[in-house]
């Protein structure tokens, strides 16, 4: 097996070599972008542009740029504005070949000032995202719409192009759908869909890949065995980083959730924008706080028993024999006006 380090993989790639390229703010369409191509292909004919979900130190693994860009709101969105903007008319010189190679993209955030008006093919942002994100009643797609009618909208249009408004593959640019479980959604319409699951790309995965895999999110045994140290899981989502809601509200909410679990049994996989402190409010939990997919863990494989989530599609990362909470956005009207009529999970689970 060749030898895997960040000089054969950062350094050796040319402009001239880049074939593909991967556009994600979201650590799961990475994974998966990974797990899509061979070995050669993902490590040296791929540039990848990656933000604010993907760390720095898993970026810095990759032939690529980390795009300081984060979802903000207030008076820090009218900088972000700008850094969208600079990002859009730099990116056509210092990255030409954006204009000829196959663009494989998470739609969203930076990644619209990136794409302009290049055809592309839209990765996964979870399970379900797509039918949770994309029916005619879904609370993201009637934002776009909203959007798209407004001033601003049309701003943004001129200035990015149609993905600015309408990401998650709702818009003419998107021509093709790669997703790892089947979903229903009013944009597919006649365009290409590509289905398979992780665990079939895992599968299916040379061991030099998989060996890359592991390198690129840093992954180690210590890792899983520290995820198989407590009986309870609670997948944490960035609530109070998003502005869905404050952090009394939030409180409110974990402890609601933590009263049905003995604490001292919770462990916590912190979301990778999550930047809540726990630790102060719950000292008794274990707070696992390195960036790392669940997903990709559940891979390799973890011992816990039961999993439990607000309503994170991630629980559905777990195979049939670990338990599945479910608590909902019932839990206060701030997350049911956020998220809407949410995709209950497609694995069995129990309704809290």
């Amino acid at each position: 097996m060749q030898n895997i380090s960040r000089v054969d993989t950062h350094k050796s790639i040319s402009y001239r070599d880049i074939t593909h390229v991967c556009m994600t703010p979201s650590l799961y369409a990475l994974l998966q972008y990974l797990l899509l191509f061979d070995y050669d292909t993902v490590a040296h004919h791929t540039f990848y542009f990656t933000g604010y979900a993907v760390s720095e130190d898993i970026a810095s693994r990759l032939p690529g740029k980390w795009i300081s860009i984060e979802q903000t709101a207030g008076k820090k969105s009218v900088l972000r504005v700008i850094k969208k903007w600079h990002l859009h008319l730099v990116s056509r010189f210092r990255y030409p070949f954006i204009q000829k190679a196959q663009i494989f993209a998470f739609d969203v955030g930076f990644v619209s000032s990136l794409i302009g008006n290049r055809p592309y093919a839209l990765l996964s942002d979870g399970p379900l995202g797509i039918t949770q994100n994309m029916q005619s009643n879904s609370a993201e797609y009637l934002r776009q719409q909203k959007k798209k009618q407004s001033l601003q909208g049309r701003i943004e249009e001129f200035l990015y192009g149609p993905v600015a408004v309408c990401g998650w593959g709702n818009n003419s640019q998107c021509q093709a759908f790669y997703l790892t479980e089947k979903n229903d959604a009013i944009v597919f319409q006649d365009k290409p869909l590509y289905i398979a699951s992780l665990q079939q790309l895992w599968k299916n995965a040379s061991p030099e890949l998989k060996e890359y895999v592991k390198y690129v999110f840093d992954v180690t045994k210590e890792d899983v065995q520290i995820l198989s140290s407590k009986k309870v899981m609670f997948l944490t989502q960035p609530m109070v980083k998003d502005g869905i809601l404050t952090e009394e509200e939030y409180l409110e909410v974990l402890n609601t959730i933590f009263s049905h679990y003995d604490q001292s049994q919770l462990l916590l996989k912190l979301h990778p924008r999550d930047n809540f402190d726990y630790k102060t409010h719950f000292p008794q939990v274990t707070v696992y706080e390195k960036k790392v997919n669940m997903q990709l863990l559940v891979l390799l494989g973890t011992n816990v028993e039961r999993a439990v989530t607000i309503c994170s599609s991630s629980i559905n990362s777990f195979p049939e024999s670990v338990e599945a909470d479910w608590f909902g956005v019932d839990l206060h009207p701030k997350l049911k006006a956020w998220f809407g009529e949410m995709v209950p999970p497609f694995r069995q689970y129990n309704q809290m």
